[in-house]
């Protein structure tokens, strides 16, 4: 298999292949090398690997396929950094759980991607590693803080890797490096077994793919309870990977284009959500304005407070366990002003914090019970340059400065964090000067079904795959 062939190829149909036949593992696996060597010298996406011993459940629904996973998830006797000096050296003792899901999937975990420090950025420039750097066009960033995993799918390295998200941390890189980024329901992917719930039940895990079918056969593999789950969320009846052929009823979708908080939308966000409005309208749902009240102050002050106080909690963990000494010399600078307000963050504030959750929760929930989905922009413009923001900017002397910067240029993506629903960004839209720009909906807790369905519609109605960044592991001098 040349890398032609090997970067056309989403992981249905590597897998379509491996099981005819057609393909060995051994071959897959060398190619998918091979696309990685071709791509990491202009991206800087890999922490560590490639990994000669990686293996996998021969017989797993995606068994061969190569992936990588993000270096926020703990691999036994891999190392885990957290994009942070602070565990320098470190190596974790065994898998998360998801990581022991991928491998039961049969896929193969050929590398671990870069992240921000304690992946929380909009960026990924961690002073351990350096930029990521966006395939689209290495000046720009991949977003965050997924951003090496988003980097390497998109350049066609990789046909899928492991991400996650407590504030867009799919979604934002989805829509910059023009990928699909599905962030499930609370619970629907097992977070364990080291914590319970992650950035107060903010965080949640999935992946990047190029394609809506990888995402439901993925989801399949690797949804359902785990033993000591906070959230028992049963797997679906009906597996997302067939559901996907089943027609779609006619929808109340509702439309918003304006910004929440922070950055305008660019006429280009808007306009891509207007094309995408229109194209459900002309597939027979009913489409029209609407959105439910948000309350910036409230919101940021609930951000900061939950934030602030998962990144000290973070950081103490990863001091004891790593054996160093946690101060301003081993963390960025907006870290350390985190670090330093999460240490203050009063019972109060939280019990705060619970109830403007619990307020937004209620109110997006009742909307969505009135309409099927909400269709808005993913983020408010493309991809920033890189560097933007940078997180170990000394000016930033406070939480509520780095906050800002944060959740100002993103502001769609968090609401679907603090109410556990199911939100997907896709690849509709571009930017006047080529750069992707993601669309993104929400669907009803649990909907994902729902979703996938209405993506795999999208995708068909406004193909995107054959759009190829100027980084690209199939090209000529890749």
């Amino acid at each position: 298999m040349d890398l032609a062939d090997y970067t056309r190829a989403d992981a249905t149909e590597l897998r379509r292949l491996l099981a005819a036949r057609e393909l060995a593992a051994g071959e897959v696996r060398e190619v998918a090398m091979r696309a990685i060597e071709a791509v990491e010298p202009r991206l800087n996406a890999v922490v560590s690997g490639p990994y000669e011993d990686a293996a996998s459940a021969g017989d797993g629904p995606l068994a061969g396929v190569p992936m990588a996973v993000k270096d926020t998830l703990p691999e036994a006797g891999r190392p885990l950094g957290f994009g942070s000096r602070l565990l320098d050296g470190f190596v974790a003792r065994r898998d998360g759980t998801l990581a022991e899901r991928f491998r039961a999937a049969g896929l193969v975990a050929l590398v671990r991607t870069a992240t921000p420090e304690f992946a929380f950025n909009t960026d990924t420039a961690p002073l351990v590693h350096g930029a990521t750097l966006n395939p689209w066009d290495t000046a720009r960033s991949p977003g965050g803080s997924s951003g090496g995993s988003a980097a390497l799918v998109a350049a066609r390295a990789l046909p899928l890797a492991h991400a996650n998200d407590g504030g867009g941390s799919i979604r934002v890189p989805a829509a910059w490096c023009g990928l699909v980024g599905l962030k499930p329901s609370r619970g629907r992917v097992p977070l364990g077994p080291a914590v319970g719930e992650a950035v107060g039940g903010f965080a949640h895990e999935f992946a990047l793919t190029r394609t809506v079918r990888d995402a439901a056969t993925l989801l399949d593999a690797v949804c359902g309870p785990a033993p000591g789950d906070r959230y028992y969320v049963a797997r679906p009846p009906v597996s997302y990977a067939d559901a996907l052929a089943e027609p779609l009823p006619a929808l109340r979708v509702a439309v918003h284009t304006a910004s929440f908080l922070g950055v305008p939308s660019e006429p280009p966000a808007r306009a891509a959500v207007e094309a995408v409005a229109a194209t459900l309208q002309s597939l027979g749902h009913h489409v029209e304005e609407a959105c439910p009240v948000v309350d910036e102050d409230r919101l940021r002050a609930c951000l900061e407070a939950v934030w602030a106080l998962d990144l000290a909690g973070l950081a103490y963990m990863f001091a004891r366990i790593s054996e160093h000494e946690l101060g301003p010399e081993r963390v960025e600078a907006a870290s350390w002003a985190c670090i330093q307000r999460g240490r203050e963050v009063s019972g109060l504030e939280l019990e705060a914090a619970a109830s403007v959750v619990n307020s937004i929760s209620r109110r997006w929930g009742r909307f969505l019970d009135e309409h099927d989905l909400f269709l808005c922009p993913t983020t408010p413009a493309p991809a920033p340059a890189s560097g933007e923001p940078d997180q170990n900017d000394g000016r930033i002397d406070s939480a509520g400065a780095w906050m800002e910067e944060v959740f100002a240029r993103i502001p769609f993506t968090p609401l679907a964090n603090l109410t556990g629903q199911p939100s997907i960004s896709l690849p509709l839209g571009v930017a006047a000067d080529g750069m992707p720009l993601g669309v993104m909906l929400t669907a009803q807790t649990l909907r994902e079904d729902l979703l996938l369905r209405v993506a795999a519609a999208l995708e068909q109605a406004m193909p995107w795959l054959e759009r190829r960044p100027a980084v690209d592991a199939g090209a000529a001098g890749a």
